[in-house]
């Protein structure tokens, strides 16, 4: 069976639903957070009270995996409390992070449309209150909100641009900072040691494809910044000793 929330037989998911003193919000206050999750669109109570009734309440400890890549889509997901982050995971622990979701943000609203699959690992970083809202229930109420149907659209259309944004400011960066900005989205902190660590996974010449460079000019910004005693390099490992110094020439 797979170690994520979403079984591939869904109905039954295989996570802790009791209630701790505290963690399961109250109908009004879950139906105000979805309407402030929602926005910029303006829901209507009434609708985010249907979708609120919708919920259910998943609580997990810290360290916890949520969803894994590959595991089919049959719900939407926002973080209630707590933080979960999302990238690749590897034996258990989580690589590669590509984003972190805080309490009223979704952590994932598109895949169960699309009858698809998650594309990253997700897995909790504190203890998390998580609501998982079954497509099915959801397409229904959409018919019967369409003021809903247009948040959801709106809550979708702001993450296609913000990744549209992301992409352009990253291409209007010189090689160097785009080579920073890549390092930095794909650091690992090591709890207890200063600095990050880079485990390149792809081909040098695939990264430099992702940052419109040549493989020769990637590998001499490697070099420069090597030089400047910004990082290490290992053979496929990258440790990056002056996390700050790589945030400036990134423009972070």
């Amino acid at each position: 069976m797979s170690a994520s929330l979403i079984d591939r037989q869904p109905p039954r998911l295989p996570v802790q639903l009791d209630h701790p003193p505290g963690r399961a919000i109250p109908l009004d206050a879950r139906t105000a957070m979805l309407q402030a999750a929602l926005q910029p669109a303006r829901v209507p109570r009434e609708a985010a009270l249907a979708l609120a009734r919708e919920a259910v309440e998943h609580t997990l400890p810290p360290g916890c995996p949520v969803l894994s890549r590959g595991d089919a889509a049959h719900a939407l997901w926002l973080v209630a409390s707590g933080q979960v982050a999302l990238g690749t995971m590897s034996q258990g622990r989580l690589t590669q992070q590509t984003r972190r979701v805080e309490p009223g943000q979704w952590l994932d609203v598109a895949s169960a449309w699309l009858n698809g699959r998650y594309l990253e690992d997700a897995c909790t970083q504190s203890d998390v209150l998580l609501w998982s809202f079954p497509l099915e229930a959801v397409r229904a109420l959409c018919i019967e909100h369409p003021l809903l149907a247009e948040g959801l659209i709106t809550v979708l259309a702001v993450r296609v641009r913000d990744l549209t944004e992301g992409t352009l400011g990253l291409m209007q960066k010189d090689a160097e900072a785009r080579c920073a900005t890549w390092l930095l989205q794909h650091a690992e902190l090591r709890p207890g040691r200063e600095g990050a660590v880079v485990v390149l996974r792809e081909r040098k010449r695939a990264i430099a494809s992702q940052l419109a460079v040549t493989p020769e000019t990637f590998s001499r910004v490697l070099r420069q910044l090597r030089e400047k005693q910004i990082i290490e390099v290992a053979g496929y490992t990258v440790r990056v000793l002056q996390l700050d110094a790589l945030r400036r020439i990134a423009g972070d």
